[in-house]
């Protein structure tokens, strides 16, 4: 059984960027502060050793997919 529960909410599109950057800005945060821990700097590529952090932290993970998910619909609104 998922420990997720899908939820829509209709945001205005400032108030969802608004929402999205304060997601992305925890998630920046958590890999910012887990960066140089020995166990990530062996891994040179910069996408994988942020993908390789934020897998480490689930909720982040999910702030930034979520993030990322608002940016692309309201990406889709605008076109």
């Amino acid at each position: 059984m998922p420990n997720t529960l899908p939820v829509q909410i209709e945001l205005p599109p400032a108030v969802a960027e608004t929402f999205a950057r304060w997601l992305q800005g925890r998630a920046d945060y958590t890999v910012n502060q887990h960066w140089n821990e020995p166990r990530y700097v062996r891994i040179e590529d910069t996408a994988k050793r942020r993908a390789a952090i934020l897998r480490r932290f689930p909720s982040m993970l999910a702030a930034h997919q979520t993030a990322t998910q608002i940016r692309a619909q309201l990406a889709q609104v605008e076109c």
